[in-house]
């Protein structure tokens, strides 16, 4: 009894403390109360079964705490940072940006950072879940707590030691915890009152028995039954183990998920809406064509679809670039060449590609949503999508119509103006192979409403929407076009998946019933604005996360429904049982306890199930 009693007696005197009264509390009152009256077994059952509902609580709690463990321990203490002098041996928490770090084969990479020498394969499994160890060389980013195999390479670092991605997921996690489902506040917010209620259920049964003269010994024996059978010990620990649970085999597949109101809000969605670089397709542009169009009538042909000066254009893998179309190229990279965007590092790939030497540009203007204004050589230079050469009167007729051929091939079309000259450069992005798959899951889970939102023109949204059988497509949108949009169809009673890259959709991910970044680690704006992260560029996690919301809310509605309705049965059968079988009360008790705290093993055996995933 004593060892039963330890941890519930500590847990209980913290709540006498802050001038609470919890489950421990009463679970004690029972058990010294039952032995007060001579049932010392009875008091030792409860607090061995209590003990064990704690215990099977503390091992889902555990599995998430876990987590957060594993991640720390993967961050170095020391690091090797190059000085002029040789290598020096540094604690982590004094490095700096700017900083250059050597790291050893097999060791862990202390900071995020960008290579500048050597190359090497990196392990990523404990923050992407990746089994396969991911080539890296000059150029690359790296992630500190990642593992660092058989070359030695050296990293610059890019980010604070207390700045970086695997300091926000440990926050993430452990926000996680806090950050509770609706159903999960409200089951506490009940529990502390019905607590009240079932010390004032156990008073009034007792000074009415007392008053109508019952022994005080029967007295006490039947009240504390009635404290053990309205207990709300499982009726408040119901969500608790289940939500930790999901979250713990969520963190195992590679998916962070902030807390309990995002696997609830999971569960919920009826509407999927998704940007679409970087999430159906992989965000891996390349540059496929460059046509050259001079802004002259002559030199465009009637119907303007295609160009007289067809020899200066140039398409991917069919001959070398002409002098012209490296002109344009060349104007291109250095307009975008500190740009961040997947195009604009698509095109000065090419550049570098061709062999083009890109020449620094000046009183560079990003106009967001549109494009680049930039000054190269001396020539002013404009490039962007179209909508941002039509708020200055759109662009020549046979030229317009031209870059609209391209469009229709499911290219994503960059235009720029350049020393009189327009082009258009024709970018290719390769739809994600098991996109068609993810999609049909989630239309599989009921999620018929499935919406294409993205900046791209309407012709290449259209072209990914056909080979994907999407039927609601909105192009050409601005980041908070995409955000009135999510507000319409809430403002519709719509529960709306978001599902972007990460990179420039934070107000969607914010506006969205549950915002799901994917491909976002080591983004601020995913870790900071997402509800969830898909650690992996995994499209099939969607589809396993809506899972897992149903199937959590599920069994949370179970054990509320199970947990509540043996309250009632318990109280009404002690109840039922002294007034037409009182031979039979003073075994009462054993079973009040064994129904109460079976109750709550069983509510957690339930919850915890969800550690197998949905």
């Amino acid at each position: 009894m004593a060892a039963g009693a330890y941890f519930a007696i500590k847990s209980g005197w913290e709540a006498v403390k802050a001038r609470e009264i919890d489950v421990n509390v009463l679970m004690i009152g029972a058990a010294v109360g039952a032995v007060a009256i001579g049932h010392p077994i009875e008091a030792a059952v409860l607090l061995f079964l209590f003990s064990l509902s704690n215990t099977l609580e503390a091992f889902a709690l555990g599995r998430t705490k876990s987590a957060i463990e594993g991640l720390i321990k993967l961050r170095p203490e020391t690091a090797l940072l190059v000085t002029d002098d040789g290598d020096k041996p540094v604690a982590v928490k004094g490095l700096q940006v700017g900083d250059v770090v050597r790291v050893l084969p097999f060791e862990h990479i202390p900071v995020d950072g960008t290579i500048v020498n050597g190359h090497t394969n990196v392990d990523q499994v404990a923050m992407t879940g990746e089994s396969v160890p991911v080539p890296k060389a000059a150029g690359d980013d790296v992630l500190a707590g990642t593992q660092n195999m058989e070359g030695m390479v050296v990293v610059k670092v890019t980010r604070a030691t207390g700045d970086t991605t695997l300091e926000k997921i440990v926050d993430l996690v452990r926000d996680a915890q806090e950050n509770k489902a609706s159903g999960e506040r409200i089951s506490q917010w009940f529990g502390k009152r019905y607590t009240l209620f079932v010390v004032g259920a156990f008073l009034l049964s007792l000074v009415l028995r007392l008053a109508f003269r019952q022994p005080s010994n029967d007295a006490l024996y039947a009240s504390f039954t009635l404290l053990v059978a309205l207990s709300p010990c499982a009726l408040v620990i119901s969500s608790p183990a289940t939500t930790l649970s999901a979250l713990a085999w969520a963190g195992r597949r590679g998916l962070l998920v902030r807390g309990g109101e995002a696997v609830e809000a999971a569960g919920q969605v009826d509407t999927f809406c998704v940007d679409k670089t970087g999430t159906l397709t992989v965000g891996k542009f390349t540059l496929n064509e460059i046509c050259v169009c001079e802004d002259e009538p002559a030199l465009v042909t009637v119907g303007g679809s295609s160009c007289q000066a067809e020899e200066a254009c140039w398409a991917r893998g069919e001959k070398s670039m002409s002098r012209e179309a490296v002109a344009i190229l060349r104007a291109a990279a250095a307009a975008e060449q500190y740009a961040t965007h997947p195009i604009a590092e698509a095109i000065v790939a090419a550049a570098r590609e061709q062999g083009v030497d890109v020449p620094e540009a000046t009183d560079q203007e990003v106009v967001p949503g549109f494009g680049v204004k930039a000054i190269v050589e001396g020539q002013k230079i404009r490039i962007g999508q179209r909508a941002f050469f039509e708020l200055d009167g759109g662009l020549p007729q046979g030229f317009a119509a031209h870059a609209e051929e391209l469009q229709h091939k499911g290219m994503t079309v960059a235009i720029l103006e350049y020393d009189g000259h327009y082009a258009a450069l024709g970018l290719g992005d390769t739809i994600r192979k098991e996109a068609a798959d993810a999609l049909g899951q989630l239309r599989g889970l009921g999620l018929e409403k499935i919406y294409l939102l993205t900046g791209d023109t309407p012709e290449t949204a259209k072209a990914v929407a056909r080979e994907l059988h999407i039927d609601e497509v909105r192009a050409g949108l601005l980041p908070q076009d995409k955000e009135s949009v999510l507000a319409g169809l809430a403002q519709e009673g719509r529960q709306v998946l978001f599902l972007g890259d990460g990179v420039n959709d934070a107000p969607s991910l914010a506006a969205a019933r549950l915002g799901v970044a994917m491909g976002g680690l080591g983004s601020d704006i995913a870790l900071n604005a997402a509800d969830v992260v898909i650690m992996q560029d995994r499209l099939d996690r969607v589809s396993e996360l809506v899972r897992l919301g149903r199937k959590t809310n599920r069994v949370i509605r179970a054990n509320l429904a199970f947990a509540g309705s043996m309250v009632v049965v318990l109280t009404l059968g002690s109840l039922l049982i002294e007034v037409l079988a009182p031979q039979l009360r003073h075994a009462i008790l054993p079973w009040a306890v064994v129904g109460h705290e079976g109750t709550t093993v069983l509510v957690i055996l339930n919850g915890i199930r969800l550690l197998r995933g949905p």
